[in-house]
């Protein structure tokens, strides 16, 4: 036999070689996903055969030959007859992103967790026999074949699982990956799989034709005609007919094979080739099983264990090569299954249950992307350790006699979520409770019926039968399951979760409701029920007890009336829904098993809400923006909408106007506060009531206190109510009374005013003519300073932060690309201030108010100024406070920032404190420094343009003297006070008095930290500045980004389609060519991505609602020129967003 020191050598060197594929397979992924993918894919489906199928199926067949073909027949049936059925599971699996038959069933059945954790423990415990087994079978190669027995089963067996978790570690857990495929062990699968097959075949022939002249031979020989006879029996035939029952049940359902059939797939058109390939590769496994088992049985008998025929008949020979090639096709079967079925159940482990509990138990609360990664990857990787060693602990508790059974035994277990997975896709009226329960209940009968045991713990049960015991249990265990899974969803009820959900997986449409359901009872009442959730219950109950009166059950039938009964109810529900809606609602709400649906009625009362909403929205729009006052009001007499132009002609007090308010109180205040006319008020009110309850049309006029004339029309609404128009036509009246009152030719001042109006008209058309002008040209000034001039000032900046990672530049050269940068900085503030003050003198500028916490901004703005703090030797120091104001908190930002800078070029060295005080309904916040202030004489001159003092402290460059100046325009356009009180040599204090509000709870995000690593994250940039786009990859280089760039949309989009599943997160610019932009590329990519995309706009374009439309698009937004620690920091916190988005379980 061979040294151990020689079987140690092949052995590290074949593991040795695997890891080098796994490495080239990562780094050339995309080479090889281009031609060889399809091929790839087709290999890897041969991780089924297992040591299982290289050394024992020719055990079996040296006794019985006709024993193992269950085991090879079951799939290639499968593959020929059930290809649709495994189409639709791909198709649905790529679909939903689904990364395992947990995921699968869970989203099948109402995205239920706690039905994924029990398929999670059934996989696992499942599995664990068979990871024994392929630990035995690499263990037992090793010792059959080495001379001596220096190194124990048990200690051999430890080292061998951890150098399986090590190469499934490094491979397999390199990152997380929302597609959760691994290219480099899918090439290293696929490469064990040929030398398996290889070496399989080679043995086969050798032995089929050179130790043997030909079948025929083996046939005669060893005398297998009769052992045909004799296995051709009623329970020989009974045994692989129940054996071919369970592989057809567990294949479908096999973590490994469900990991490289459908998530490992890119692209389902390589199951093209997958479906013809894999049924010949069993083909050869199960054709030369057969020869291999008879010969070694003639030739080696009892000598060996029969499972290791393979290894022992090219020794018998001298065949020293052909025998280690065996031994490491032996190798190659075993461990290919070890590493798939380890990754795949980390996978399960990971995502079904500890990423959940981690993220109940830190509310979520992760930002911070690399450490949040790092954790998660962690995890992973020591669940694969968990794993394999639990495998190798049921490798050590089970005799070696029982693992040989192991094999049929895991398979029971698998085939417990087969029914589960064909009711999935074939059968509508599956629920959960269904599925739970039998699945339960079957896992739990092949817990105690068949694994335990094999443990030696008791006896096992049904030794006599036809059947061996272990097929017994199994379709025991298995029609247990089936027949619970039909009885509870008969007696159960599915959720609305459960039905939404069906719809993806369920391909053909409900049968119509008319035809589908005359023939059942229905209860007019839970009808009417429904209905009124919709229609309202009044109107609901007049029109059944109407269908009632008209329509008389005993004289007409049970089916007609249910026919007329669907009939009334779909009218009714059409009547404010449309005719399809109401089909929908009524076929979901009668599907169940009984008629009372609250759920499915819910759930369309609030998409009814939610579209009432928005019409609602959409009308109270329409009328703020008519230029007369508008009133509308229902057919109750109660006023329902108004605008503001209403509320400013009859100035009423804030109180009196509100939703529903009667129109009798307003017209009783217009009339106390002599509005309407003189006499009885009461009189007054009832005249006025009448005429607007008998619906008539009405135009007058009224004249107020202070003069103005109204002019006021109102307009019936049908189904009662009226839209009241006020228009202001003081200005005709008046100019209608002068010219009564003007005793003069009223054509001859006609023809005059005419004439001056056109003249008035020509010279205001040719001011505002040359304003257009003017502010187009404005405009085009300031779109060359925002983003023509700074895109080669983002290049520069972008190459001097790449430069600054570098650890190879001298302390010279640091100081030096430090002077670059600050320089670089100073021209970018410049360009800034001077669009900022473009865009406040054009008015492009509007302000948004909201609430908000003062802390939070003063703890952001200390938190920006810091580092700025330790260069210009200041003393910042910024007081907490817990007051809260409405303004535009951005807006209120930016005039912050320009006094804080201010003071910082103005007071260095010195201190510098911003605070907050509460006076009355104000809240001022003071900017306070002691540098050496400002006179008298000199303070309303610096808010002035272009204006700076002359002092010899200042630092961090001169600037243009904008920055007071923006704060002053800022603070006007706000309605804040800005105030200043200095004296020469005393220091300054600014103040801004803004709103004060009260506080409102929100759920605080924490914000990430700026130093975060985003090594290997796959970062795709677009730009269609060149010199930009260099100097982006430059930087995302020096972070160990792997970086994939574009400088064109078509070109982005080609790019993105060969790396859709590598790419994390987008860094698009917002002008690219040929017109488009930004927001648009990145819709189009996420449109073709099955999982959520972070993105990141960078732009310096001067569109003043980009903001808004990022918000509106989940799109971050940065300005131009970049810094690159707020860069990180954002991309940082997006992939972590991501990363818990995929992993927090649906709260159901």
């Amino acid at each position: 036999m061979f040294p151990n020191w020689q079987l140690s050598i092949i052995s590290i060197g074949y593991i040795g070689l695997l890891f080098l594929i796994a490495y080239l397979g990562d780094k050339y992924r995309h080479k090889i996903a281009k031609k060889g993918q399809a091929i790839i894919y087709a290999l890897t489906l041969g991780v089924y055969c297992t040591s299982w199928s290289f050394l024992g199926t020719t055990g079996q067949a040296s006794t019985n030959f006709l024993s193992h073909v269950p085991i090879y027949l079951g799939p290639i049936l499968l593959f020929l007859f059930a290809w649709p059925f495994i189409q639709r599971i791909i198709r649905v699996s790529l679909k939903l992103n689904l990364t395992s038959v947990a995921d699968l069933l869970a989203a099948r059945f109402g995205k239920s967790h706690n039905l994924a954790i029990l398929v999670t423990i059934v996989a696992l415990v499942g599995t664990l026999p068979y990871l024994a087994l392929q630990l035995k079978s690499i263990v037992y190669s090793f010792q059959q074949l080495q001379n001596g027995t220096e190194i124990s089963p048990w200690s051999f067996g430890l080292i061998v699982s951890f150098i399986l978790a090590g190469f499934t570690i490094v491979f397999g857990i390199r990152n997380i990956d929302v597609t959760e495929r691994h290219p480099g062990v899918m090439l290293a699968i696929a490469f064990e799989s040929l030398v398996k097959l290889l070496a399989f075949l080679a043995v086969g022939i050798f032995v089929t034709f050179f130790l043997y002249d030909s079948p025929e031979a083996i046939w005669q020989q060893s005398n297998a005609q009769h052992q045909l006879e004799q296995n051709t029996n009623l329970s020989s035939i009974l045994s692989m007919a129940a054996m071919l029952v369970i592989v057809m049940a567990a294949f479908l359902s096999l973590p490994r094979q469900f990991q490289v059939m459908v998530v490992e797939l890119k692209d389902q058109k390589d199951t093209w080739l997958g479906r013809r390939v894999f049924p010949l590769y069993l083909l050869v496994f199960a054709l030369f099983a057969a020869p291999l088992g008879l010969a070694g049985d003639m030739l080696l008998g009892d000598r060996v264990p029969a499972d290791a025929y393979v290894l022992f008949l090219p020794w018998s020979q001298q065949q020293t090569w052909l025998t280690l090639v065996a031994f490491i096709g032996a190798i190659s079967a075993a461990s290919s299954m070890v590493i798939i079925s380890s990754i795949a159940l980390s996978t399960m482990l990971s995502n079904e249950i500890v990423f959940p509990m981690i993220f109940r138990s830190n509310n979520g609360n992760n930002s911070d992307y690399e450490n949040f990664r790092f954790r998660l990857l962690n995890i992973r990787k020591f669940l694969v350790l968990v794993v394999i060693l639990l495998g190798y602990s049921v490798f050590l508790m089970a005799s070696p006699d029982a693992l040989s059974s192991l094999g049929e035994v895991a398979f029971g277990a698998f085939a417990q979520l087969t029914p589960a997975l064909i009711a999935a896709f074939y059968w509508r009226r599956a629920s959960l409770t269904g599925v739970y329960g039998g699945v339960l209940v079957g896992f739990m009968l092949w817990l105690i019926l068949n694994f335990l045991p094999q443990f030696g713990l008791y006896q096992q049960p049904f030794n006599d039968g036809l059947l061996p015991a272990t097929s017994v249990s199994s379709l025991l265990s298995l029609s247990a399951n089936i027949f619970v899974m039909w009885a509870l969803s008969q007696i159960s009820r599915q959720s609305v979760q459960e039905r939404v959900q069906a719809s993806l997986f369920l391909e053909w449409k409900a049968p119509k409701i008319l035809n589908a359901q005359v023939n059942r009872n229905i209860d007019y009442r839970e009808l009417e029920l429904l209905v009124s959730r919709f229609v309202g219950i009044k109107k609901a109950r007049n029109s059944f007890e109407k269908f009632q009166r008209n329509t008389i059950k005993k004289e007409i039938g049970n089916v007609p009336y249910n026919q007329m009964l669907l009939q009334h109810t779909e009218n009714t529900l059409a009547s404010v829904m449309g005719s399809s809606s109401a089909r929908l609602v009524l076929s979901s709400a009668i599907d169940g098993r009984d008629i009372a649906l609250d759920e499915i009625a819910l759930l369309v009362e609030d998409a009814s809400s939610q579209r009432q909403q928005y019409s609602e929205n959409l009308l109270q729009s329409a009328i703020e923006n008519a230029s007369e006052g508008i009133s509308i009001v229902d057919h109750d007499l109660n006023l329902v909408a108004w605008n503001k132009k209403y509320l400013d002609i009859f100035n009423y007090p804030e109180h009196l106007i509100f939703k529903g308010c009667p129109i009798e109180k307003l017209i009783r205040f217009n009339i106390g506060r002599g509005l309407v006319g003189n006499g009885d008020i009461e009189q007054q009110v009832s005249k006025r009531l009448h005429y607007l309850s008998s619906g008539s049309s009405h135009s007058s006029e009224r004249v107020h206190d202070d003069g103005k004339v109204i002019r006021i029309e109102g307009n019936p609404l049908p189904g009662g109510g009226f839209v009241m128009l006020f228009s202001d036509i003081t200005a005709y009246r008046q100019a209608e009374k002068m010219l009564k009152e003007t005793n003069v030719d009223l054509e001859t001042i006609i023809q005059e005013r005419t004439q001056k109006l056109e003249q008035t008209n020509e010279a205001l058309a040719n001011a505002r003519e040359k304003a257009e002008q003017a502010h187009v040209k404005k405009s085009l000034y300031l779109k060359a300073c925002s983003h023509d001039l700074m895109q080669p000032l983002e290049a520069a900046r972008l190459f001097t932060s790449a430069l600054s990672s570098q650890s190879s530049l001298s302390e010279d050269q640091q100081r030096q690309v430090d002077n670059i940068d600050r320089s670089l900085k100073v021209a970018n503030d410049l360009l800034s201030e001077l669009g900022e003050i473009a865009r406040i003198e054009s008015g492009n500028i509007k302000p948004h108010f909201s609430a908000f916490s003062l802390n939070d901004l003063l703890r952001e703005l200390a938190q920006e100024f810091s580092a700025s703090a330790i260069e210009h030797r200041v003393k910042f120091k910024v007081a907490t406070t817990k007051l809260w104001v409405r303004s535009d908190r951005g807006l209120l930002r930016r005039i912050l920032q320009n006094l804080i800078a201010n003071a910082f070029r103005y007071a260095s060295p010195g201190t510098i404190l911003v605070a907050a005080r509460a006076i009355n309904n104000t809240v001022d916040i003071f900017v306070l420094d002691n540098g050496p202030g400002i006179p008298i004489d000199k303070q309303n001159v610096v808010f002035e343009q272009f204006t700076q003092l002359n002092n010899n402290q200042v630092n961090d460059g001169r600037g243009l003297g904008l920055g007071l100046n923006i704060t002053q325009s800022l603070s006007q356009l706000l309605g804040h006070k800005l105030g200043l009180k200095s004296e020469n040599n005393q220091g300054c204090k600014f103040s801004v008095s803004v709103e004060k509000t009260t506080a409102q709870f929100k759920l605080a995000i924490e914000k990430p930290i700026a130093k975060v690593g985003l090594k290997d994250v796959t970062v795709m940039c677009i730009d269609n500045d060149p010199d930009v786009l260099h100097g982006m990859i430059e930087l995302l280089s020096a972070w160990q980004c792997n970086v994939l760039s574009a400088e064109s949309f078509a070109q982005a989009q080609q790019l993105f389609t060969e790396h859709v599943d590598e790419i994390e997160i987008l860094l698009v610019d917002y002008q690219l060519d040929n017109d488009h932009n930004g927001l648009n590329l990145i819709a189009l990519m996420r449109e073709q991505c099955n999982h959520y995309l972070p993105a990141i706009l960078i732009t310096a374009t001067t569109d003043t609602d980009i903001e808004e439309k990022t918000d509106e698009a989940d799109v971050g937004y940065m300005r131009k020129l970049v810094k690159p620690a707020d860069l990180r920091t954002m991309m940082s916190a997006m992939l972590a967003q991501k990363l818990q988005a995929k992993y927090m379980p649906d709260k159901h």
